[in-house]
């Protein structure tokens, strides 16, 4: 699969070198025989600022998530084509995720967090061609959804490489299952002559929302995959290993 993103306001690396002094109390040693659950309890804690976003860090504001730009190339059958160009992408409802679960190993630097997200509004500009079960896909306008119940559980570990001869992390292996509750969309073409297409797709996905979101599924896990990877490695980029975990 092809995928693009335009990094979001990570623009440019933060190099912050340092924690920022308001994010250190949530950050675990290795060496806390409670782990997991100091891990639980900072996730948790650092809430507001995971929400309005940690410029020092790159870390993007979740609540709302805005992404410039993004594309996708992906055919996984005949009756499943996707070419899209995504633009001025927008999700709000992040402030109502909770979380389920985590795991967490400092030795091997791996772990895993599952979460729900009750409901989702998205919004976007989008440019589609390609194939959708029944309904070959020809449209380009502005897309509305709304999406609920959504569970995410990420698993994934992390490998250290040296900069000017400091450790740094990156991601070594990231994988994501995505499933979305129900949902709702609402396509408005920017033709209006061809408005009727965009109706027919939005009534497609309407009418039966799982059967469509399950055909679709391993393309949005992909795309998802490729997303956080992106992210995360912007923001442990900023930081020496030393600093995202202390002794």
């Amino acid at each position: 699969m092809k995928t693009y993103f335009v990094p979001l306001l990570l623009l440019g690396i933060a190099n912050a070198k340092v924690l920022p002094d308001y994010l250190k109390p949530f950050v675990c040693h290795k060496s806390d025989p409670e782990y997991e659950k100091c891990v639980l309890n900072g996730f948790e804690n650092a809430r507001p600022y995971f929400l309005k976003g940690i410029p020092e860090m790159s870390f993007p504001p979740l609540d709302p998530f805005e992404l410039p730009l993004m594309t996708v190339n992906r055919t996984l059958n005949d009756l499943i084509a996707i070419q899209a160009v995504c633009r001025n992408i927008r999700v709000l409802g992040g402030a109502n995720t909770v979380i389920d679960g985590v795991k967490a190993d400092p030795l091997s630097h791996s772990g895993e967090i599952r979460v729900t997200i009750p409901w989702n509004y998205l919004e976007m500009e989008y440019e589609v061609t390609g194939q959708l079960l029944a309904i070959p896909l020809r449209s380009k306008g502005f897309f509305r959804g709304n999406f609920t119940d959504t569970q995410i559980h990420v698993k994934g570990s992390l490998e250290t490489y040296q900069k000017d001869g400091v450790d740094y992390f990156r991601v070594q292996k990231l994988n994501s299952k995505i499933t979305v509750g129900d949902g709702y969309i609402k396509l408005i073409s920017k033709n209006p002559d061809l408005q009727l297409g965009a109706d027919l797709i939005s009534s497609f996905f309407n009418e039966n929302p799982r059967r469509v979101m399950d055909a679709v599924n391993p393309i949005f896990v992909e795309t998802s995959n490729e997303l956080f990877r992106v992210v995360a490695d912007q923001i442990l980029a900023n930081l020496p290993a030393s600093e995202w975990l202390p002794a």
